[in-house]
């Protein structure tokens, strides 16, 4: 492991911490850095998961007063759900070649920065009528899609929780840094006994990332969030298209 190497992944998990806190979009930021460093694409996917983990925790803590107004009875089905189709998406990551994940991810990125451009539904005055079923199946692509790639994992199950009128905006929000935990948690738990955490990065890019995270909270409240959400989106496309040209068109 160069040093060098180290410095710019551990820079990468503070600024990517700091996203995480501020919008979210901290993958972006770590998964290429890894990448750069000659980690393998699966690997630094997995990798850039563990990383990023502690922020949804410390995000959970924040929610701590919400989460007493929430009925468990309401909420069980979502964390099944959540629980049972991250554990698909790592699964599915777990069998994924280098050469197949690196042809996908291009597109998963795209995805994830679509997320970010679509502002989920939170208005008190969307439809009355919960649509629980549409909510509880794209919950089950968002739960895949997190255990296999996690980038725009938040906006994601925001988008998701928004068709279940039940929650309003604070309560979503709470659900949603729960699930993104737990979501999180479980696929790193597939990652860490299929033995796909690069172990060197992760210990010293965890601490870096809380760093960022840390100050990134304590910016929240001066920093322009449309702003950095634009910021975010464009390092998406950017990246994506990348990607893409490196894949297909290189």
């Amino acid at each position: 492991m160069e040093q060098l190497d180290l410095l710019w992944v551990c820079l990468a998990a503070f600024f990517a911490g700091g996203l995480n806190s501020l919008a979210g979009g901290g993958s972006f930021i770590t998964l290429p850095a890894l990448l750069s460093t000659g980690v393998p694409p699966v690997l630094a996917n997995t990798t850039s998961a563990a990383v990023l983990l502690p922020g949804y925790l410390g995000s959970v803590v924040g929610f701590k007063r919400t989460y007493s107004t929430l009925q468990i009875s309401k909420i069980f089905s979502i964390f099944l759900i959540a629980c049972i189709f991250s554990i698909v998406g790592a699964m599915l990551l777990v069998n994924s070649s280098d050469e197949f994940f690196m042809k996908f991810i291009p597109f998963l990125i795209f995805f994830a920065t679509l997320m970010f451009l679509r502002k989920p539904n939170t208005d008190s005055n969307r439809d009355a009528h919960p649509k629980n079923f549409l909510s509880r199946v794209f919950l089950a692509f968002v739960s895949s899609y997190g255990g296999y790639f996690n980038g725009g994992l938040g906006i994601a199950l925001l988008s998701a929780l928004s068709l279940d009128t039940r929650f309003n905006l604070k309560q979503m929000s709470a659900i949603k840094s729960l699930l993104s935990f737990f979501i999180t948690l479980t696929s790193v738990s597939v990652f860490v006994l299929n033995g796909l955490i690069v172990w060197s990065y992760v210990l010293y890019m965890i601490f870096f990332s809380i760093i960022g995270g840390f100050l990134g909270a304590k910016l929240t409240e001066s920093l322009p969030t449309d702003k950095i959400r634009l910021f975010i989106i464009c390092i998406g496309f950017l990246l994506s298209f990348s990607l893409f040209y490196i894949e297909y068109l290189g």
